[in-house]
């Protein structure tokens, strides 16, 4: 019998079974809220339960920070959580990572949902995604006129690249007229070709809030903008449908805007580097090219043109020379293989061997006229023989009104094998079905 286990150990040894199992390290709960208790250090704990069970669970301030709304007694959730064990205890309790109320959960659902359709269909694919302007002279912005991300944005594009005009479209950012006017200002901006880049966002809040851009109407105008989109709906830990579509999502209103644009700031001091840059570089080129017109002005060939002129003129007999010698080289070669050719002509006897082909087709043509008489004689007898299998033709027999019965593939020759099923009558011209009916 083995020693008996510390209590510890025991403890400790389902705490590892439990989180050894994937499943329960990642599991949905539903439940109720109840003795909840928030801790200074900005710990949950509370019990989750239903009608037939309760357990306790735990939230870390790491996680509660990230909750949309607060939690209190009463309230129906939906966790995802890890099983494990308070060694202290021996208790089993869940260690809650995200929470929801329980209709959110539903949203939540909806959305995972979409964006797994969507998925599918490629609209997120990346080689769909259009490139933003370097240089936009226009950028278009489509948010609540009340929110902050419409200041955040303006004041970063005029801080940044003020030669740009902001083309702004106002639109309610959450509630049931949210979707439509959201999805009729980008149709319009795509209509009039009112920018060359287009930032779409809100500040951040929870997923009801924010679910106007997780409507079909408005993903579906982004993803059929011709005008490349900037999704900038929420803060970086905020995710909607528009941030997959989009041509690029960015984490803030402000990171959109900076985005968009360059600055102006550090273009003008990129062009002031290539400015000296080209002006060193024009130095170079024209003390390097005066240098070279000294040298060639010290040369021995402008110094003494004649002599100069006299070596190219040299140069251009001795070329003469060689043209002529290759050229009368060329010629006699060519004049041999005339003489060569003529020759082996002359060896060959054209006269002998044309008489000898008209012997041969003399000849042949004599034979031709032997056999004439044997051939009309074949032919005449062939002639005679189709004749005589013409006149026993199945065919012509027909042709005199005569007719034949087949069934079932046979030729009947007794009315006697005539059965119920139909029969074919065959004439010279065709055949008809008829069926056998006796009295």
């Amino acid at each position: 019998m083995n020693d008996p286990l510390q209590v510890s150990e025991l403890v400790g040894y389902v705490k590892r079974e439990l989180e050894s199992d994937s499943l329960l390290q990642q599991v949905q709960v539903v439940g109720e809220v109840s003795n909840f208790k928030r801790h200074s250090s900005g710990h949950l704990y509370f019990t989750l339960k239903d009608d037939q069970s309760r357990m306790k669970a735990v939230m870390f301030a790491r996680d509660a920070s990230r909750l949309k709304s607060p939690i209190k007694d009463g309230m129906r959730v939906v966790m995802t959580a890890r099983l494990s064990v308070y060694l202290a205890s021996g208790e089993m309790q869940l260690y809650v990572e995200r929470m929801t109320e329980d209709g959110v959960g539903a949203l939540y659902e909806a959305f995972v949902r979409l964006k797994e359709q969507l998925e599918e269909r490629g609209w997120f694919d990346p080689a769909l995604k259009k490139v933003l302007p370097a240089f936009p002279q226009r950028v278009g912005i489509i948010t609540s006129p009340k929110g902050a991300a419409l200041h955040d944005i303006a004041t970063t594009l005029r801080r940044r690249y003020p030669q740009a005009a902001i083309v702004f479209a106002p639109v309610l950012v959450q509630g049931k007229e949210a979707a439509p006017q959201i999805t009729r200002a980008i149709e319009q901006m795509n209509a009039r070709q009112a920018c060359d880049v287009l930032i779409i966002g809100r500040g951040g809040g929870s997923i009801e809030e924010l679910w106007a851009f997780n409507e079909m109407n408005v993903v579906t105008a982004i993803y059929e903008s011709q005008i490349p989109i900037v999704s900038a709906v929420g803060h970086e830990t905020d995710f909607t449908i528009s941030d997959f579509v989009a041509d690029v999502r960015a984490a803030t209103p402000t990171a959109a805007a900076e985005l968009v644009t360059p600055e102006a700031a550090e273009l003008e001091k990129r062009v002031g580097e290539l400015s000296r840059r080209l002006t060193r570089n024009y130095d170079y080129f024209v003390k390097s090219r005066r240098e070279q017109v000294t040298r060639l002005a010290m040369s021995y060939g402008l110094k003494s043109p004649r002599v100069l002129l006299g070596l190219k003129q040299e140069r251009l007999d001795r070329a003469d020379m060689n043209l002529n010698r290759i050229g009368k080289q060329l010629i006699l070669t060519k004049q041999q293989g005339v003489l060569n050719l003529s020759n082996r002509l002359a060896r060959i006897p054209v006269r002998e061997r044309l008489e000898e082909q008209s012997r041969e087709v003399e000849r042949m043509r004599k034979q031709l006229e032997r056999i004439r008489p044997y051939m009309k004689m074949k032919h005449e007898r062939l002639h005679q023989m189709v004749a005589r299998l013409d006149s026993v033709s199945p065919t012509r027999v027909l042709l005199r009104g005569y007719t034949y019965v087949e069934q079932n593939g046979e030729v009947v020759r007794s009315v006697k094998q005539v059965t119920d099923d139909a029969f074919r009558i065959q004439f010279h011209d065709g055949s008809i079905l008829a069926k056998r009916e006796d009295e």
